[in-house]
């Protein structure tokens, strides 16, 4: 612009402060489309070269043929073939009027098909070069758009990575069902606040809770209603504590609640364990609703204080299951406090489990056999009673070991065990010519192995028993595990002649619907109620309800427990089928029966 004043080219003067201001109001109107704006600069653009082509000659060319360069760089490649094809009427026309009246410096005197050549040829250049720029914007549009979509799925990845991470986190911490932590995440906790207690600058309280009866449940209303319930009862324990308090799940209807507190004198923590663990179980006093059905279940709840001689989270989880078996064995829906002395019961339990699983692999337990009596004295079956003597310890009751057995694995071998011995015994019975039944006892955990009938039956046939003198004697229990699987399984059994016995009948699930679908052939009268019978009412009346219910259902009866001539002499006028108990026999080795030649031992 300088040059132009110098030179008194008012006209490019007077134009470029137009443009200057122009490209201001451009740039001032932000808010305006784009095109718009983008449109106006091509059209101020084009205006200038067509104004500079026409004042200052063909010299002036460069700055039209940046017009369709930028209208390529702009609005892409369309626009600029349009803004190109501008350029070519134009300098046609300007070439065209240069040769009538119009002047125009520097292209007068040149022929039209002279200046047609230059106009091809500027088009050719122009072309090139609006074509390379178009193409060159739309590789770096693409490779934009590549370098974006890399982008994007990096970030993509990233966050998957994220929500990976953190479901593996969960699943390595949380529990799925009820998402309360795990016993993972629990050890962790439980070794940092006993380590914190021990240092004495934290006090704390562990509770370790067992549902009561939560297996009923689960097993008359299906999986899916245990599941809801185990989700009601982390939701209730989650809104009951605090904050800083935490509530794992390690795993079935077992929960741990791990409570730390202000550091306090023995006392004090006594009293706050008592206070959490008072908590806690009134939080079962009221049902769970679930589907608009109200469940109601208690909780066994064993209670441990940090710090203590226990060193570890482990031995702190295992001081707190101890007393919550303690709660449990002392009747249920209790809160029962770890002493010494449960540690040291539990060692003398693991201690006879171990000598338990050495007697049963070297042989040293024994099967003695029990006469069963009719109403003339006659034998007509025995029962087989397990029995074990220790080298050291002396005779152990039954009563002491088979629940050792049954909480541990012990009671497969020790079930396979009898089986196998039961079946030498009743062969042997008949083999010396005493064919009377025979009943062997089968726990529930037994009798629920997958493989149970087909062992059992393969050990039939290869002792070669007589199944039709074979009687196996189950509890009640076994009623409460899938029953359909159960009447199923006794029924695979009933096929080969084997009969089945209801042991203690009348102390658990006792229904007559169930009694009626099921392959029985008698009901054993438990001993708690021949005990008072006749002298006791209420003992009496249950005892006759038996009987009666018996003959209607076509059941053999057999009392157990009869002790007394009264008790005998009242069985027999009631009709029950076969008694058993002191008054007639007492259990003893088979070589001692056999010598006695079945006749009845009452020493």
């Amino acid at each position: 612009m300088t040059l132009a004043v110098e030179r008194a080219y008012w006209g490019t003067v007077v134009i470029d402060v137009i443009a200057l201001a122009w490209v201001y109001t451009l740039w001032r109107g932000q808010r305006l489309p784009y095109a718009l704006r983008a449109w106006n600069l091509l059209a101020l653009t084009y205006l200038l070269g067509t104004w500079f082509l026409m004042t200052v000659g063909p010299v002036s060319m460069i700055y039209l043929m940046a017009f369709p360069v930028l209208t390529a760089l702009l609005l892409g490649l369309r626009p600029a073939l349009s803004a190109l094809a501008l350029n070519a009427v134009t300098l046609l026309l300007l070439g065209y009027l240069a040769n009538t009246d119009l002047h125009v410096p520097g292209l007068e005197g040149q022929p039209f098909i002279e200046w047609l050549v230059i106009t091809v040829n500027f088009l050719f250049i122009s072309a090139i070069l609006t074509l390379s720029c178009a193409v060159l914007l739309q590789q770096l549009d693409r490779s934009l758009e590549q370098q974006l979509i890399i982008a994007r799925n990096l970030a993509e990845g990233q966050e998957e990575l994220r929500r990976t991470a953190q479901a593996l986190n969960r699943l390595a911490y949380y529990d799925e069902l009820t998402s309360l932590p795990n016993r993972r995440l629990l050890m962790d906790r439980l070794n940092q606040a006993q380590a914190s207690a021990r240092r004495g600058t934290q006090g704390g309280t562990l509770l370790y809770l067992d549902l009561d009866r939560f297996k009923n449940i689960n097993d008359a209303r299906g999986h899916a209603a245990g599941d809801a319930l185990l989700v009601a009862v982390a939701r209730r324990l989650g809104g009951l504590l605090r904050e800083e308090d935490t509530v794992a799940r390690l795993g079935g209807d077992e929960f741990v609640i791990l409570s730390p507190h202000s550091p306090t004198d023995a006392t004090g923590e006594a009293r706050a364990a008592r206070v959490v663990g008072d908590k806690v179980r009134e939080a079962f006093e009221q049902p769970f609703l679930l589907d608009g059905q109200p469940y109601s279940t208690q909780a066994s709840i064993g209670v441990v204080v940090l710090g203590g001689a226990a060193q570890g989270a482990e031995e702190l989880l295992r001081n707190a299951d101890t007393a919550m078996y303690r709660a449990k064995t002392a009747g249920r829906n209790r809160v029962a406090y770890f002493e010494a002395e449960m540690q040291q019961e539990v060692e003398a339990k693991l201690n006879l489990e171990n000598e338990l699983a050495h007697a049963i692999e070297n042989n040293q337990l024994a099967l003695h056999l029990q006469s069963q009596v009719d109403a003339s004295g006659a034998i007509v079956g025995v029962e087989l009673l397990l029995r074990w003597t220790h080298p050291t310890l002396g005779a152990i009751p039954p009563s002491r070991f088979i629940p050792i057995a049954e909480e541990s694995n012990l009671i497969q071998s020790l079930g396979d065990w009898v089986l196998e011995q039961g079946c030498r015994i009743q062969r042997q019975l008949r083999e010396a010519g005493h064919a009377v039944p025979v009943s062997i006892n089968v726990s529930p955990r037994q009798f629920h192995q997958h493989d149970f009938v087909e062992r059992a039956l393969a050990l039939l046939d290869r002792q070669q028993v007589d199944t039709a003198l074979l009687i196996f004697e189950v509890t009640e229990g076994l009623l409460l595990d899938d029953l359909e699987h159960t009447i199923e399984r006794m029924e695979a059994l009933a096929e080969r002649g084997i009969r089945f016995s209801i042991d203690d009948f009348g102390t658990g699930y006792s229904s007559l619907a169930y009694l009626k679908r099921l392959p029985l052939h008698e009901l054993k009268i438990d001993r708690s109620f021949i005990t008072d019978t006749p002298d006791d009412p209420g003992d009496t009346a249950i005892v006759e309800m038996i009987l009666s219910m018996a003959r209607h259902l076509e059941l053999k009866v057999v009392a157990e427990g009869v002790e007394t001539r009264a008790q005998a002499e009242f069985l027999s006028s009631h009709g029950c089928t076969a008694q058993q108990g002191y008054l007639h026999a007492r259990p003893q080795p088979l070589d001692r029966w056999l010598a006695n030649g079945g006749r009845l031992d009452r020493s």
